[in-house]
């Protein structure tokens, strides 16, 4: 079984490989079109969602994006198939991160309060499996075990986690 090898070499941008079928794609932030574009080897467009808006799957200024493997319980995916990897995105205009399946169906959203309590956006994301680390504004930061988040609501408005403030301002991913 070969694995197979997600990347985030940049904010706002993924690539994956498939060892299996040689297939690579990139996924990348399109902030004007508020969706997120997957291109392959030689740049031609495979496919693209979201699209602006506030609904389920639309985006608002996705500033990044990371490659998630959600781990539950009693299920094991095999590591070489398309399953076992999602891509959350930092939609930061709506102020919550959105969670897909590779090729764009919503699997859900998380959002995170402030310390003063409001909706915070998220600015960038990294995976330290299972934990999906999330960044803000002026360096706060803070982290959510995802299959955990996923499971607390089944498909509704997922749990609400506090932000922490980060230990070095302007903190990078």
């Amino acid at each position: 079984m070969t694995n197979i090898y997600c990347d985030h070499p940049v904010q706002g941008s993924g690539s994956i490989f498939f060892p299996k079928t040689g297939v690579h794609l990139l996924y990348q932030c399109d902030t004007q079109a508020h969706r997120v574009v997957v291109t392959d080897d030689a740049g031609r467009v495979v496919r693209a969602f979201g699209g602006y808006g506030r609904k389920a799957g639309c985006l608002d200024t996705p500033l990044d994006l990371v490659f998630v493997r959600p781990q539950f319980a009693g299920e094991s995916l095999p590591s070489d198939s398309a399953d076992a990897v999602w891509v959350a995105v930092a939609d930061y205009g709506n102020r919550r991160i959105q969670v897909f399946e590779l090729d764009g169906t919503v699997v859900g959203e998380l959002h995170v309060d402030g310390p003063d309590g409001l909706r915070w956006p998220p600015t960038g994301l990294s995976w330290r499996g299972p934990v999906l680390e999330i960044l803000g504004i002026e360096g706060a930061r803070t982290s959510v075990h995802l299959s955990a988040a996923l499971l607390a609501n089944e498909g509704q408005q997922l749990g609400r986690h506090r932000l922490l403030p980060s230990l070095a301002a302007g903190a990078r991913h």
